[in-house]
């Protein structure tokens, strides 16, 4: 790791009102970003100024605690969401006829499912670019460790637990910036009238910026020589930076349309998610998921709403499990226009037991609910191609937050 020590005026522009006075930092780098987090502090904690008191702050490691718990909260989700599976040409089952006929009027859903389907033979394709920005945790963009004295007796030696110094604290105010982009590349195919199979590629861009800057809060009656910052050993403030660049995880999913039940559609869909993406550079979760998604759906004049529940198994150490919900509708402005509207929601059962750090209190990196809500639309061009804009913003605060997610693109059947 290479470690440079200047002034820190460029860093102000940082959360300046949070940080307050800062000196001097150190670079962090690291050949992942993972490691670039880990490599804070040094991997191996806070040291502070030798003064013939050696300094045990964080009895169970509490910094390096958080950092490996925000390391791996950051690898266990995903920053891009799917696309819908709903091309740009689908098909329903006319009761009256008996017949499949082509969908006339709203061009489809963008981040949810309708019971559609894409048709026998038909192949839609879809480009499309995400923009994803996080730095949030719990609604706040910076999140402030406490890190106490460690009190047990090979720590504290003869002194007795009184004494002022041992309850002096180490604060440490952490501000990270995660920019994820992805092109994702999807495809469905139509076997039959009933049955979709297709296909998610995504190609991400994670750009990561972590800033810490701790400082000893003394308490009563502790004097200021005793725990302090030496720059020559360890500065208070550290910057980490990296890029990663890398195939995301693959998505092939195959969607079952079943019969409609009083003019209502509705279909089955089955997604399996494979580890293709690099999880210590966050391009990817590192672990196979399977979700199955129940979708119904009913056409009633301009308007299309549909519901989507769907609960995703995730295979690997980390039980984190998500039942996940959507609806919404599409109108249909003008024969050219469609706009969609969704309420996506995410459950997870174990959340509450998974990603807890000492230095973190009851702060949670991943909440056991998330609600976002999306609104976007689709504008039909020349032969049967349409592009596509959407924006989804987070309506809680729950754990590791984007502010906003951006997509757009391009729809097309080939």
């Amino acid at each position: 790791m290479r470690r440079l020590r200047i002034l820190a005026l460029g860093l102000l522009l940082i959360a300046p009102g949070a940080f307050g006075q800062i000196t001097q930092v150190t670079f962090v780098r690291g050949s992942t970003l993972s490691q670039l987090i880990n490599n804070l502090y040094g991997g191996n904690g806070i040291d502070l100024a030798r003064t013939g008191h050696e300094a045990h702050f964080g009895e169970t490691r509490d910094f390096q605690n958080f950092s490996d718990t925000l390391r791996t909260a950051l690898q266990s989700r995903s920053f891009i969401p799917v696309p819908s599976s709903v091309g740009l040409v689908s098909y329903r089952f006319n009761e009256t006829t008996g017949t499949y006929e082509r969908v006339e009027g709203a061009l489809g859903p963008i981040l949810s499912e309708r019971g559609s389907t894409s048709g026998k033979g038909t192949l839609n394709f879809s480009a499309t670019y995400t923009f994803a920005n996080y730095e949030t945790i719990n609604g706040s963009d910076v999140t402030e460790l406490v890190l106490h004295h460690c009190l047990t007796p090979d720590c504290v030696g003869p002194n007795p637990l009184t004494s002022p110094y041992l309850h002096d604290t180490v604060n440490i105010r952490v501000h990270f910036r995660l920019k994820s982009q992805a092109i994702a590349l999807a495809a469905v195919y139509g076997l039959s009238n009933r049955l979709d199979v297709g296909v998610v590629l995504p190609y991400v861009r994670n750009d990561l910026q972590v800033f810490t800057h701790a400082f000893v809060v003394l308490a009563p009656g502790s004097v200021p020589t005793t725990h302090f910052f030496d720059p020559n050993v360890e500065t208070p403030d550290q910057f980490g930076t990296g890029t990663a660049v890398g195939i995301g995880d693959l998505v092939a999913r195959a969607k079952y349309r079943l019969m409609p039940k009083a003019s209502f559609e509705s279909a089955v869909l089955a997604d399996l998610t494979l580890p293709t993406g690099d999880k210590n550079n966050f391009l990817g979760t590192g672990a196979t998921k399977v979700k199955a998604t129940y979708i119904i759906s009913r056409t009633v004049h301009r308007f299309t709403p549909h519901l989507n529940a769907g609960y995703e198994v995730r295979f690997g150490e980390t039980k984190l499990d998500i039942f996940d919900y959507r609806f919404g509708t599409e109108i249909t402005a003008t024969p050219q226009v469609t706009i969609t509207t969704d309420i996506i929601g995410a459950l997870r059962p174990h959340a509450s037991t998974l990603f807890r750090s000492t230095a973190l209190g009851d702060q949670q990196l991943i909440g056991h609910s998330e609600i976002d809500g999306a609104i976007g639309a689709k504008w039909k061009l020349t032969g049967d191609r349409a592009l596509l804009f959407n924006l989804l913003v987070p309506m809680n605060k729950s754990g590791i937050r984007p502010t906003t997610v951006i997509t757009a693109g391009l729809q097309m059947p080939l």
